[in-house]
């Protein structure tokens, strides 16, 4: 298989870390024009609930953490960043960055049937480092983002409702933002827990090598309705072979696959009574390599990404 072809198969599978800001447009509408009204939700079913085992109890005082309508909207700051390279013998390494662009939003949350929450939040700003893309990301003002969640924080759903007069970029950047928000929910146990107890969870990804991710939670702090979590993120179970679309569109392509680790860590503040976590940061990465069979030529893919939570009220 050819360098090119190589590539474009490992590309077609992977997250496109940038995908959201790539497109080129026109200026940005301003004012009014910017400003209309929302336009009829589009709702994204989040999947099956994830499996939570408890490793321990921890001490102290214990209780059954769980969600809880807001005493009052809350402002927060969320800031996100990645890139991904992939690299093949005989070319130049393809990258693709996202900036580091900052969603401010202000959110609370409700009750909803079945014991579920209701968590959303309204952008106030979006902007970017970037300044073509921050002059894309200012039409997202108004935008709305609701996670229906149980009470232990699994996300069941979650609806995007856009501003009109926003641009492809905009909304793009805040889709992929509310899907890596709902990713970083803390989801506690059904059981009493107390300060150092541990919980894993475990859920399905969309990864066409790793498809499980295992999350190990900390409770390192617990005052009132603020918990703080320490987080690590792995995928135990690799396939041996990617198969991807070939780029010509003839049969599929078969890679075998080298190493694939994929690791993560984090640290949050969580208000059990607020949509979004007080503050706190995760980090990311994916080392890949993949080997053609015939060939033996090799391709590397490596992502690292980060998001960060801060007040902004």
């Amino acid at each position: 298989m050819a360098a090119a072809a190589l590539a474009a198969a490992v590309l077609s599978t992977a997250v496109a870390c940038a995908q959201d800001e790539t497109a080129e447009e026109g200026p940005a509408p301003a004012g009014d024009e910017a400003a209309e009204t929302l336009e009829p939700a589009v709702r994204v079913d989040a999947g099956p609930a994830p499996e939570v085992e408890v490793l321990e109890a921890g001490g102290g005082e214990r209780r059954v953490l769980a969600y809880a309508p807001s005493s009052e909207p809350a402002v927060v700051a969320v800031t996100r960043s990645a890139s991904a390279t992939t690299a093949v013998p005989g070319a130049e390494p393809s990258t693709q960055t996202t900036p580091a662009q900052t969603l401010t939003v202000e959110g609370s949350s409700e009750p909803d049937v079945d014991g579920a929450q209701r968590a959303e939040v309204t952008a106030r700003e979006f902007t970017s480092v970037d300044e073509h893309r921050n002059a894309q990301f200012a039409t997202a003002a108004g935008f709305t983002v609701t996670w229906t969640r149980d009470a232990d924080g699994s996300v069941r759903s979650y609806s995007l409702e856009a501003p009109a007069g926003a641009t492809d970029a905009a909304r793009a950047g805040i889709e992929v933002t509310a899907d890596v928000v709902a990713d970083a929910t803390v989801i506690w146990p059904t059981e009493e827990i107390g300060v150092g107890a541990r919980w894993t969870v475990t859920d399905r990804v969309d990864d066409a090598v790793a498809p499980t991710r295992v999350v190990t939670y900390e409770l390192t702090r617990l005052e009132g309705d603020l918990a703080t979590v320490r987080s690590s993120t792995t995928a135990p179970e690799t396939a041996p072979v990617l198969t991807a679309p070939a780029p010509d569109g003839g049969p599929d392509v078969a890679l075998e696959v080298d190493t694939y680790d994929v690791t993560g860590s984090g640290e949050f503040t969580v208000d059990l009574r607020a949509a979004l976590p007080a503050e706190g940061r995760t980090e990311s990465s994916t080392r890949a390599v993949y080997v053609d069979p015939d060939s033996g030529l090799r391709t590397t893919h490596d992502e690292d990404s980060a998001l960060e939570f801060s007040p902004a009220g």
